[in-house]
């Protein structure tokens, strides 16, 4: 009988995915099963796979500041945990990370604006090609913020101190 990689739950034989933990199933070489959407999930589920510090935490404390801990992610309410919730740990693990996220979307937002700016003033001819390809890819490169927050929303939802993918590991609050 065969067991999941990732959760551990026996599989059955013609499993694709673990009816656990949603994982791809390897097949008898080892390879992951799959299409390019299985190979998508896996690498965004590495992506995601940061430390989960949960266990440090009081589960009173978790049940009890959920919402601040999401509240967290969306923007300036980054300070709604630290007013309302200070002595709360699981709350300011929460806030760091969406400070840290708040700091870094607004100084994007500054250095992208700057940037389009010159280019702008400069824009002319076939250098408004390349304008208006920085402007294209800064913009999508700009939603790794959104995603980022659901990524926080949804660890803190759940209940989990789990660190965001890059930033999770600094730290501006103690």
């Amino acid at each position: 009988m065969a067991f999941c990689t990732k959760c551990g739950k026996e599989l059955n034989e013609n499993d694709n995915f673990c009816p656990s933990c949603g994982a791809p199933v390897a097949d008898k070489s080892g390879e992951s099963q799959g299409n390019p959407q299985n190979d998508f999930l896996n690498n965004f589920n590495s992506f995601t796979d940061t430390e989960d510090k949960t266990a440090d935490f009081e589960s009173t404390d978790i049940v009890n500041n959920k919402v601040y801990a999401i509240l967290a992610y969306i923007g300036v309410l980054v300070l709604v945990p630290l007013i309302a919730a200070p002595k709360s740990k699981f709350a300011r693990f929460h806030a760091n990370q969406g400070l840290l996220l708040f700091i870094g979307e607004v100084a994007y937002t500054v250095i992208r604006k700057v940037v389009l700016n010159i280019l702008a003033a400069v824009a002319f001819g076939p250098v408004w090609i390349v304008y208006k390809t920085v402007a294209l890819a800064t913009a999508i490169v700009g939603l790794v913020f959104p995603v980022f927050s659901i990524i926080g929303i949804i660890y803190a939802a759940q209940g989990k101190a789990k660190e965001l993918p890059v930033i999770g590991k600094i730290k501006l609050l103690k």
